[in-house]
């Protein structure tokens, strides 16, 4: 009944708040409103799009949420962290929101369905520009950064019993490349360039990982890709298992795809991070950024700035999820890859981040 009021009050479609999103957004929802629905009309939704449950975009969106959302003193807004009384941006109500990834998050913020959003720096770069995958479709021009937050991490997830010890080996197997609208997907075909294969080479399936996960289990996939932040739950379950293991990408097809994508490195996925991962397990990696609409009014960007890289706000993230503890303000202009909002110029200035 709440969630069927709050979707009339700000138009959401149907179904665009989904699983652990709507029960956060209405439990924020309600800590936020405690004179009851009649504060609607003064409270504003900051809708954020993340990825599939089974990757970091969504965990990590929704402690963003957590730390922007107007809330009482209470569980997650301690007295000495509160300002008359509330923690969070007074009147906002943000809740992250489950989707097919990178490349969808920038049609919906560009399609004003979304005003937050998690991207992968370089598709962000490529729908602003109009060029690679979104050559020919117009430049997506009402993305702004806020925010580089942290490493993503090629993964490639390989069924121990098909023997699979290198890319090369993936030719004739099934594997499941995510969905269109992922940025996986777009990685994943620019990587089996680099070792020149095409997607007719494999038998690809194009599904998400926590689906991928139990048909690679029984045998009916002998891998599956994400690119996201480590560690992430559908890895953890899929080494926890035994049958399961990470191939590395070499550095000569790596190195390949770096000098084509100024924003892909070379890395590691360090050693421990998985269950049974006793080596560091070379990788690319490509930034994840904290991107808005143009449009949203200048004051609301820098108030949630102000709420994200709060004490309160690094501590929900440092101590939500292992990556959260990499999001740092020191490295947040790191990589840019858009123009700054002009609320995000404003606050970064303030604090000595930008010259004057």
């Amino acid at each position: 009944m709440v969630l069927r009021a709050v979707s009339r009050c700000f138009r959401v479609q149907p179904g665009a708040i989904k699983g652990g999103a709507a029960l956060l957004f209405a439990a924020m929802l309600l800590a936020a409103l405690p004179a009851g629905m009649s504060a609607w009309a003064q409270t504003s939704m900051l809708r954020i799009g993340t990825g599939g449950q089974s990757g970091t975009y969504f965990p990590i969106g929704s402690l963003i949420a957590q730390a922007v959302s107007d809330m009482p003193v209470g569980p997650g807004c301690n007295s000495s962290e509160a300002i008359n009384g509330r923690c969070g941006v007074p009147g906002l109500v943000a809740v992250a929101q489950t989707s097919n990834g990178s490349v969808a998050n920038v049609g919906s913020l560009q399609n004003g369905e979304i005003e937050m959003a998690l991207i992968q720096a370089d598709v962000a770069d490529w729908a602003f520009n109009a060029r690679e995958i979104f050559n020919g479709k117009g430049k997506h021009d009402r993305l702004r950064f806020v925010a580089h937050l942290y490493s993503e991490a090629m993964h490639v997830v390989t069924r121990r019993e098909a023997r699979i010890n290198a890319i090369g080996d993936l030719r004739g197997r099934m594997v499941a490349m995510d969905e269109p609208g992922s940025g996986t997907l777009v990685h994943v075909r620019n990587l089996l360039g680099a070792y020149r294969l095409a997607e007719a080479d494999l038998r690809p399936v194009y599904i998400k990982p926590d689906l991928a996960l139990p048909r690679l289990l029984i045998g009916q996939l002998d891998a599956f890709f994400i690119v996201a932040g480590w560690p992430t739950k559908a890895v953890s379950e899929a080494l926890a298992s035994g049958q399961a293991a990470l191939a590395g990408i070499d550095a000569e097809a790596a190195n390949r795809l770096v000098r084509q994508n100024s924003f892909l490195s070379l890395g590691q996925i360090p050693a421990g991070t998985y269950p049974g991962q006793t080596n560091a397990v070379a990788s690319l990696m490509v930034g994840a950024q904290l991107v808005v609409r143009a449009d949203l009014p200048e004051a609301r960007v820098q108030a949630v700035l102000e709420a994200l890289w709060s004490p309160r706000g690094q501590s929900l993230l440092g101590s939500g999820h292992p990556r959260g503890a990499d999001i740092s303000f020191a490295n947040a202009l790191t990589g840019r890859s858009l123009p700054l909002h002009a609320g995000a110029e404003r606050f970064y200035r303030a604090r000595g981040s930008l010259a004057n």
